[in-house]
């Protein structure tokens, strides 16, 4: 099976052999997560789950997955993201499609999410949710899974992530309460002027500084999802100027940002009149992530 850089055992080669090798030729090019890295490129060449592998640990592939399964170690060995790879990407505990031209949705996201859920909950009536710079559509289509009565706008500047989250929509059963539509940032599309004023408006926008060094696969990322100009605030400055116009009283802007903005985003919130004194939250790491503020009205 293997890449030349080192021996792989003895054919033949089981579902088991094959994880471990790959785990640690994996961990030896500082590929994330080398375990689940493994499952999830042997489980696509199989056409199974990752779970139904520790059912077949005894299993050896045949020679045409033997082969698909080189090429993508190979390639996720070079620091291709693993989720371009096999075309998916987990998120929410659904499977999203993705592509290279869309953001891999990731587990800080799911803070959107959780705090959209839990307040369309408290409303009396069918919530209405904007999020902007959807990507594949995580955000928003997750939030309709888990609220059956909301409806959800889903708008990117890329047309390609428009697609891929309409796609996503359909293939998750949510599409009769979601509309996918090119805009750029919280330009509300006219196709969608009905739903305004929107409960809760989610984004996750380009926050990277420009110039600033990436881990080797993330620059497999389409750029337009990641710069947010020379500090890393441009898109979030015009989203939170436009937000309040865009939102019901007491509704609620949701903005994921980076790592070490959590200042910068309570700052450009407060200066805003219109917005109370913002939540910042943790994501998993202990690490600012996502500011939560309501409007005023």
């Amino acid at each position: 099976m293997s890449p030349q850089a080192s021996q792989p055992p003895p054919q033949p080669w089981s579902v088991l052999k094959l994880l471990n090798w790959t785990r640690e030729h994996f961990a030896r090019n500082e590929v994330d997560a080398p375990r689940l890295a493994a499952e999830v490129l042997l489980a696509k060449c199989l056409d199974c789950s990752r779970i139904d592998l520790y059912a077949r640990f005894d299993q050896q592939p045949d020679e045409a997955q033997l082969s698909a399964f080189r090429e993508m170690v190979r390639r996720a060995a070079a620091h291709e993201p693993v989720a371009y790879l096999v075309g998916e990407k987990e998120f929410y505990s659904l499977k999203f499609k993705v592509t290279p031209g869309v953001l891999i949705p990731r587990p800080e996201t799911e803070i959107l999410v959780t705090e959209t859920v839990g307040y369309l909950r408290t409303l009396d009536r069918p919530g209405r949710v904007w999020d902007a710079c959807t990507g594949c559509g995580c955000v928003g289509i997750a939030v309709a899974s888990q609220v059956p009565d909301a409806s959800a706008l889903l708008t990117d500047i890329s047309p390609e992530a428009v697609a891929v989250a309409r796609e996503n929509a359909e293939a998750l059963g949510v599409a009769g309460r979601i509309q996918s539509l090119k805009a750029d940032l919280l330009h509300l599309p006219t196709e969608a002027a009905a739903m305004k004023p929107f409960d809760v408006i989610t984004a996750n926008p380009p926050y990277i500084r420009e110039g600033e060094q990436l881990a080797e696969v993330v620059t497999h990322e389409p750029s337009i999802a990641l710069f947010g100009g020379s500090d890393g605030l441009q898109c979030l400055r015009r989203i939170v100027s436009s937000a309040p116009g865009l939102l019901a009283p007491g509704g609620l802007l949701i903005l994921e940002f980076g790592f070490d903005q959590g200042d910068d985003v309570r700052d450009l919130l407060v200066a805003h009149d219109r917005f109370d004194e913002p939540r910042i939250l943790m994501d998993h790491q202990q690490l600012e992530r996502v500011a939560v503020a309501v409007c005023q009205g």
